[in-house]
C-alpha cells in the first residue's frame, strides 16, 4: 500500500490540474505504449484506460467514448491516448476527453469546436 501512495504523489505533483484518475490511467497507457506501438495494426488507433487497466482499443475516439457512457467510466477517471510515437511537444491533458461533444444519438458532435 505505501507504493500506491508515493505513486499518488508523484502523479498529483507532476500533473496539478488533473484529475488524479485521469494521471493514473495516462500512466498506464504511458506503461504499455511500446508494447502496443510493437503491433502495427493499430498504429494511430485509440485505447482507453481506466486506472491500471486497458479497458478497449478502437479506430477511433467515438467508440470508446461509446464504450465509456456504456460501462458508466466518467470522464475524470479514464484516458484515452493514441497509439502514435510520443511527441517531444508538451501534451495538454485537461479537457481532452469531452463525454458531451458527442451526440451518441444522432452520431454527430456538437458544441463550441462544431457551432
Amino acid at each position: 500500500m505505501e507504493n500506491t501512495t508515493q505513486n499518488d504523489s508523484a502523479v498529483e505533483k507532476r500533473l496539478p490540474e488533473t484529475p488524479i484518475g485521469i494521471a493514473r490511467s495516462r500512466e498506464a497507457f504511458l506503461r504499455d505504449l511500446p508494447e502496443l506501438l510493437a503491433n502495427p495494426k493499430y498504429d494511430r488507433w485509440s485505447v482507453l484506460y481506466c486506472g491500471d487497466e486497458q479497458i478497449s482499443i478502437a479506430e477511433s475516439e467515438v467508440e470508446l467514448i461509446r464504450e465509456c457512457n456504456r460501462r458508466g467510466i466518467r470522464e475524470e477517471d479514464c484516458y484515452i491516448g493514441c497509439i502514435c510515437p510520443p511527441s517531444d511537444e508538451e501534451e495538454e491533458i485537461e479537457g481532452a476527453i469531452s463525454f458531451v461533444e458527442y451526440d451518441d444519438e444522432t452520431g454527430a458532435f456538437k458544441g463550441p469546436a462544431t457551432e
